[in-house]
């Protein structure tokens, strides 16, 4: 069944909103709560996890933004949540990723005190208290720089725990990641770096089409995470239909009338 989104741009925006709010009451009936009842996690649930309550949290964030002045933040949260996806996706398909990503967090800490103690030795007159940075790097360099040398080639800086760029970590998904990099993510950035790239000589309209553009990125990026959670945690035992479920929530804010509801609602309950 398709439908078209109405050509007014609010209510087109309206409606990419509202498949976010459809995508967050699926989400909140089907998967999470499976979620809050994981026993016994192991470190790769945990990286699992806390990646997907990341990317509620900044769901929930953004369906508090439903006006146009709000389309910075809606374009940085779009952003957030298509870069978490990408994280979630990666945790999937590296078998050993979950390692890297606990790693990586220590190796971040590790680079973020010693910055701090080089600012305070450059500058000792600094209101800085660096005890306690300096406490955590005296225990924890040699550890980090074993996992420096075993998960990523002894590189001084990886910038990633997959030691790969985002656009190289989006090639290496593929659909939608790759085409969504190369042709939605950077002109978000047009809202969330400095610059007036977008926002110079443009009609006000612009920033409500801009809504909608960010709305929809962020709708499949959430999709595709959900996704990702179902397989990983083997909901779909408990529901054979629930991916038809997602895709209903998706479309549902796409009807116009009680009939096209109840058509879409008995295909997708059937598995269509």
């Amino acid at each position: 069944m398709s439908v078209n989104a109405p050509l007014d741009p609010s209510a087109n925006t309206d409606r990419f909103y509202t498949v976010i709010k459809s995508m967050r009451e699926f989400d909140r009936t089907e998967v999470n709560g499976v979620i809050q009842t994981l026993l016994s996690l192991t470190p790769r649930d945990q990286c699992f996890i806390g990646t997907y309550y990341r990317i509620l949290g900044n769901v929930e964030t953004l369906l508090r933004m439903d006006k146009a002045k709000d389309f910075q933040a809606i374009a940085m949260l779009a952003r957030a949540l298509f870069e978490l996806s990408v994280e979630i996706r990666l945790l999937e398909t590296i078998p050993d990723g979950w390692g890297k990503m606990l790693a990586y967090s220590d190796f971040q800490k590790l680079r973020t005190a010693n910055k701090i103690i080089g600012f305070k030795k450059k500058n000792p007159n600094a209101d800085i208290d660096t005890a306690d940075y300096e406490i955590f790097v005296a225990r924890n360099s040699a550890k980090v720089a074993g996992f420096s040398k075993s998960m990523w080639g002894g590189a001084r800086n990886p910038k990633h725990w997959t030691g790969l760029n985002l656009g190289d970590r989006s090639e290496k998904l593929g659909p939608p990641f790759d085409q969504i990099y190369a042709a939605d993510y950077s002109r978000l950035s047009w809202y969330v770096h400095p610059g007036l790239a977008g926002v110079i000589n443009v009609p006000a309209v612009t920033f409500i089409h801009l809504c909608a553009y960010a709305f929809h990125l962020a709708a499949t990026a959430y999709g595709e995470s959900l996704l990702c959670i179902i397989r990983v945690f083997n909901i779909a035992k408990a529901n054979a239909n629930i991916e038809s479920l997602l895709r209903l929530a998706k479309e549902l804010p796409f009807t116009d009338t009680p009939e096209q509801v109840e058509i879409l609602t008995r295909m997708r309950s059937a598995g269509r």
